[in-house]
């Protein structure tokens, strides 16, 4: 199935009316979760927003992003142009029928709201460490002198 068969099919099946593509693109809101799909004529991009990085502990939180993506198909980077987390995967359109494509959209979904739950958790969690460690740290250092 070609993008535009793939999208028309799709749609058809579950009732979604205004499924459109545009300059070889949709966008699909399933759960809550816009689901961006791009296609080349050969690959199929899909993505999904996970959300902006923590204030507190950025850096961790990135590290686990990086461990999660040698364990999916999906990987995670940051949206072109924002600060905001996505899920990538990309997948060849020659592979995928009616049925498999629900299957890449529902794994989508599901690894998004996943790791939208992680990053809501880690966020309180990340600055009570954060606050822990500032109260910790006294305001002069040991030979004497206010540190900066």
């Amino acid at each position: 199935m070609d993008f535009n068969e793939l999208i028309a099919d799709f749609a058809a099946r579950h009732g979604v009316e205004d499924l459109t593509v545009t300059d070889n693109a949709a966008a699909l809101d399933i759960d809550g979760i816009t689901v961006l799909l791009v296609s080349n004529g050969e690959v199929l991009t899909v993505s999904a927003e996970v959300g902006e990085p923590p204030v507190e502990g950025a850096g961790a939180f990135a590290n686990l992003l990086l461990e999660a993506n040698m364990q999916s198909d999906f990987f995670f980077a940051k949206a072109t142009g924002a600060d905001n987390y996505i899920i990538v995967r990309r997948i060849a359109l020659v592979s995928l029928d009616a049925t498999s494509f629900d299957h890449v959209l529902e794994a989508i979904v599901n690894y998004a709201e996943t790791w939208r739950r992680l990053l809501a958790d880690f966020r309180p969690a990340a600055k009570a460490a954060a606050e822990r460690a500032e109260s910790e740290n006294p305001s002069f250092g040991s030979a004497g002198f206010m540190q900066v």
